[in-house]
């Protein structure tokens, strides 16, 4: 019989929303919190392991026959607006083991993203779905982007940002320098000195950059790219959205 917590004090619960809420808690521990039923069958049907999935109990007859057999709990209605996080989530919610990032495959990967400083968790989704979409199975992160196991930039990105290999990297200059010395195209996607998109050849291995969404690229790891690119458009608007500059550079440089 499936175990039933009507408690927002179990310790389950307590758990869980501490995963959800705690960035350094989340990366100590190596798990996320993921939220509705789309989301978290979505992830178990990627193979993920489990520690927990909750599900309200009026719902949970709707989707048992896609949920594990071990660790799975119905919750009370209080309990699941505990989890909550508005009025768009349907009642299911799980925690989850991270997959550990494989340097390894970044070093070997024909095409790379790198983000800096991408903060916008609805950004980073956004950007996150989009690799995933076009290729860019690996993905480097500086340490001040947004978080990619938070609860919303999973959902944003409808589960891209866990299935991608995501390494995070504390000096993006030095990075940059390994990746020049591997071989490959380091391209800084910025305004000045920068050449149109689509005029210069790239080859591959290639390495997008994306900066932060008001400061662009830092000048430092611009200047240790091999280069400089921008996106040509009309004189009448100085840039685009960080997600949309990204998805148009990546289908380019693809």
């Amino acid at each position: 019989m499936i175990n039933l917590i009507e408690s927002k004090d179990n310790p389950k619960v307590k758990n869980a929303l501490k995963i959800a809420n705690d960035p350094s808690y989340r990366r100590k521990n190596g798990v996320f919190f993921a939220s509705t039923s789309k989301v978290v069958l979505d992830i178990i049907d990627a193979g993920f392991v489990h520690q927990a999935v909750f599900v309200l109990n009026t719902e949970y007859e709707k989707f048992a026959h896609r949920l594990p057999d071990k660790n799975v709990y119905a919750v009370s209605q209080a309990v699941a607006d505990k989890l909550s996080e508005g009025k768009t989530e349907d009642g299911v919610y799980a925690v989850f083991e991270m997959k550990q990032a494989d340097e390894g495959s970044i070093f070997s990967a024909d095409r790379l993203l790198v983000l800096q400083d991408v903060q916008d968790p609805n950004n980073m989704g956004a950007i996150m779905r989009t690799a995933l979409g076009f290729g860019y199975d690996n993905v480097v992160v500086s340490a001040k982007c947004a978080d990619v196991f938070s609860r919303k930039v999973i959902r944003t990105s409808m589960t891209a940002s866990v299935k991608l290999n995501v390494l995070r990297v504390s000096d993006m200059v030095a990075f940059t320098q390994s990746l020049n010395e591997k071989g490959f195209t380091t391209v800084a996607a910025c305004l000045e000195g920068a050449q149109e998109l689509g005029t210069v050849p790239t080859g591959l291995p290639v390495a997008l950059y994306i900066g932060n969404e008001g400061q662009g690229l830092s000048r430092d790891v611009i200047e240790s790219c091999s280069l400089r690119l921008k996106i040509p458009m009309s004189d009448r608007i100085e840039s685009l959205n960080a997600a949309v500059s990204a998805a148009v550079l990546m289908w380019e440089l693809r």
